[in-house]
């Protein structure tokens, strides 16, 4: 009975130790950064990210930053990627909610609304260790070309994307 109890009160501690050390491995007791990442003091406040699409597709979309650090670039789609002269971010979205309205038959104009949370997980270059979330919309705005009179074709005449992350650098 005493050998039990023994082995019992060893595995509560261990497991005890586990998760203290678990929460510190995480990054959560270094403002969010993880371990050996060097501290960006000059990185923190807002930052705003507007990225401009005016071709759907694989083309790549314009991106302005603004606010704890101020670059231009732009988005790589196939890898989520903002992409900075001095470095680049990976981003991981996480989309809550969309609206769509569908084209209207006279004039053949569309708009797509999306929100949700993003993260940026992973940076390199004068942003390596930088690790930061908040929120994104995007407005998608589009015309369709006219095939006849109250017709629209499935080719796009017009198409604007506009995604807005606005996130706080710890």
């Amino acid at each position: 009975m005493r050998r039990t109890t023994i082995t019992g009160l060893t595995a509560i501690a261990m497991s005890a130790v586990t998760m203290l050390a678990g929460g510190f491995a995480s990054g959560a007791g270094l403002g969010g950064r993880p371990p050996g990442a060097p501290r960006l003091q000059a990185l923190a406040g807002r930052e705003v990210i507007k990225i401009v699409g005016t071709i759907p597709g694989p083309l790549h979309a314009k991106v302005t930053a603004k606010g704890a650090f101020d670059a231009d670039g732009y988005f790589f789609r196939k890898k989520a990627s903002l992409i900075f002269p001095k470095g680049r971010l990976a981003v991981r979205r996480r989309l809550l909610s969309t609206s769509y309205r569908p084209p209207n038959l006279a004039t053949c104009w569309f708009k797509i609304r999306q929100h949700g949370t993003f993260s940026v997980f992973y940076a390199t270059g004068k942003y390596r260790g930088l690790r930061y979330g908040g929120q994104f919309w995007t407005r998608i705005a589009g015309r369709l070309k006219r095939t006849g009179p109250d017709q629209c074709g499935s080719k796009t005449a017009y198409y604007r994307s506009v995604t807005y992350e606005i996130g706080k650098i710890p």
